[in-house]
């Protein structure tokens, strides 16, 4: 079974799923790819991927999907004695000042700024990025922030870094997706029945 995850807090759902699968049908197998939402949706719209789990928002209308039990709080990752660190939250005007790491989708950035209230043209977006492992020593070593969610603060598992959300909040589900109009192996119509076990709402 191929099975396209994005790299946020729904991995660890999405291996539980597939570690419990595993332990009821051992007899398949799984092919793993992680990447953004721009690069999941490319591979399932080619074939290549049987589903994939992408987070919110997302042109969803071409696609059949279930909603996954897994929201993310959005906030700007930071090194972890950065000051901003004493915030409780951060605001739009504390964005404007900063040099920011950003994902390249651009549905996503405005989905953001819908719930701030922001003004792009006054961001400072000097770097943006498809996966967010990369940019760990960009945030820890030269100063910059990461806008991004608190999953990926917490793949990271890195003593050096911070997460400071935003007011106000700002939050984002994920769904499971596959293509309209494809018949789905028995593998992929019983692993959607496990994850709808296990919370998925259609």
């Amino acid at each position: 079974m191929n099975l396209g995850v994005v790299e946020t807090g729904v991995g660890g759902f999405m291996m539980e799923m597939v570690a419990k699968f595993r332990d009821r049908y051992p007899g398949v197998q799984f092919a793993l790819f992680d990447g953004d939402g721009d690069s999941l949706r490319e591979r399932l719209d080619q074939g290549a991927e049987d589903i994939v789990a992408l987070v919110e928002p997302v042109e969803a209308a071409k696609y059949n999907y279930m909603r996954l039990p897994v929201r993310e709080e959005w906030g700007i990752i930071m090194k972890k004695d950065d000051p901003l660190t004493r915030r409780d939250v951060l605001t739009r005007e504390d964005l404007y000042d900063l040099p920011l790491i950003v994902g390249r989708r651009g549905i996503m950035r405005d989905s953001v700024s819908d719930v701030l209230k922001l003004d792009q043209t006054k961001l400072n977006i000097p770097i943006t990025i498809n996966l967010p492992m990369v940019s760990r020593d960009l945030v820890v070593n030269h100063h910059y922030y990461h806008l991004g969610i608190r999953g990926v603060y917490e793949m990271y598992k890195d003593d050096d870094l911070a997460f400071v959300p935003f007011s106000p909040q700002k939050t984002s589900g994920h769904l499971l997706a596959w293509r309209k109009n494809t018949i789905l192996s028995p593998a992929v119509e019983k692993f959607l029945q496990l994850v709808a076990a296990n919370g998925g709402e259609m």
